[in-house]
């Protein structure tokens, strides 16, 4: 009889736990449903970044360094063709092509170093611009449109969620 009523006594207290935590279960539930998704809006970065003021200056130095890229590796190419059709260089083509390649190096690494240092601040400027209206919106994830396009990650994005043009307001007013 003791065994009874012990188990008679833990039935009867689970019959009274259970319907308090399935209330409990089903509470906490619901409010984590009720939460609200976070918020995504997306920005064509590129079209930002060419309100710049210096954006201009970015695209000549640009444009000045692959044309003076192109004019080295063009040589290169010319001196690396001879030598894969099987002509021997002369010493001083072989000297040429030595001093091309490091030419080509260098120029490119300066470039690159030239064109990373002129973009920052623009880089700085529509970064600062999108935290400030994503926050001002409550968005807690932005990305960029024409990156997820090209990488296939977002399959659809409603044009609402585009905040560019209240990214590109803060921007104008902050020039």
């Amino acid at each position: 009889m003791k065994g009874r009523d012990r188990r008679r006594a833990i039935l009867d207290a689970m019959r009274r736990v259970v319907p308090v935590l399935f209330v409990l279960f089903a509470s906490l539930a619901a409010s984590a449903l009720a939460q609200p998704l976070a918020a995504v809006g997306y920005v064509d970065s590129q079209y930002l970044l060419s309100l710049h003021p210096s954006y201009q200056q970015l695209v000549d130095r640009r444009e000045m360094a692959n044309a003076e890229i192109s004019q080295v590796a063009a040589t290169v190419q010319e001196l690396q063709a001879k030598q894969q059709a099987g002509q021997a260089l002369t010493p001083e083509e072989e000297e040429r092509l030595q001093a091309s390649i490091a030419t080509l190096q260098a120029l490119q690494q300066r470039y690159d170093q030239e064109l990373q240092d002129l973009a920052q601040p623009a880089i700085e400027a529509v970064n600062a611009a999108i935290a400030q209206v994503a926050a001002d919106l409550g968005i807690g994830v932005v990305f960029d449109a024409n990156a997820a396009r090209e990488s296939g990650l977002i399959v659809y994005a409603a044009p609402g969620n585009d905040i560019t043009p209240m990214v590109e307001e803060v921007l104008r007013a902050g020039f």
